[in-house]
């Protein structure tokens, strides 16, 4: 004689909402690495790392028993967590030519895919499915936002030091806006911002022998020092020299001007690409 075994029982909400604070604490950290990456491989990484976890952790959902009400919306809820995984594939190949080259971009292009906006719609139903039970759930995924467009004006940014006689002009005569880095080691000498086509010149750069850098790119994070699009980097082979003497009459100081995107490749000081873990952070 067979028995058939009774059907399994479905978690209680006090159970079912301990298993979504769960995945989602799971979830969190993430993400918060995606707005944290600094350089395009960093970006790769923490996405394809939130792609694999997305992914287990709509497993851990599709094994839970959730109560009556709420089975059809977590289903939804399973369908959109791994729609967002593939999702972010896309963001991860956008890193490999530079089009996107931080979590400045990285975040808020996560926060904007359709999967994301599936899960918003999922979670709204698990939500309403049971009006006297509300869940927590998805606090994992940030506010949906555009990408950023932070530019400054042409001129020196914040940092660095002024002790000195030595005058800096960059010439940007390329398309792109950039930043010019002119570095002591791993300490800030002085930095420029100057938007395509234009010119600025700082002043009171002390003697010494410094390394310049320069990147090109799309919205200037000024927070991590860093274009958060379509970034570049480079590095001028030859460092430049500032010096200072003096007479009783007359002070001579050192002059340089640095010219990006020359077209005049014979008075162009030569330069060479490095990688975007190469350039400096300060």
């Amino acid at each position: 004689m067979r028995r058939s075994l009774p059907p399994p029982t479905a978690m209680s909400r006090e159970e079912f909402q301990q298993a979504l604070s769960t995945v989602d604490a799971a979830l969190k950290p993430g993400f918060d690495a995606i707005g944290a990456a600094q350089t395009p491989t960093d970006l790769a990484n923490a996405l394809g790392a939130v792609q694999l976890n997305l992914d287990a952790q709509a497993g851990v959902l599709g094994n839970l028993r959730p109560p009556r009400p709420e089975v059809a919306s977590t289903g939804q809820v399973i369908t959109a967590m791994r729609d967002l995984s593939n999702d972010l594939a896309t963001i991860a190949t956008d890193t490999k030519d530079a089009s996107v080259c931080t979590g400045g971009t990285g975040l808020p292009r996560a926060s904007n895919v359709n999967g994301a906006q599936e899960f918003r719609l999922a979670y709204l139903a698990l939500t309403t499915a049971d009006p006297g039970h509300p869940y927590t759930f998805g606090t994992f995924l940030p506010a949906a936002t555009a990408d950023p467009d932070r530019r400054p004006g042409t001129g020196p940014l914040p940092g660095g030091r002024s002790s000195g006689y030595g005058h800096l002009t960059v010439e940007n005569q390329g398309a792109a806006d950039s930043v010019v880095k002119v570095m002591s080691g791993g300490d800030l000498i002085r930095a420029v911002y100057v938007q395509a086509g234009g010119s600025a010149t700082v002043t009171g750069i002390p003697n010494g022998t410094y390394d310049a850098y320069y990147t090109t790119g799309t919205d200037w994070d000024d927070g991590n020092r860093r274009f958060t699009r379509d970034c570049a980097f480079d590095k001028f082979d030859n460092p430049v020299e500032y010096t200072t003497s003096s007479t009783s009459t007359t002070i001579e100081y050192s002059v340089w001007t640095l010219t990006l995107h020359t077209s005049d490749l014979t008075n162009s000081a030569p330069t060479s690409p490095i990688d975007a873990g190469a350039f400096p952070a300060s």
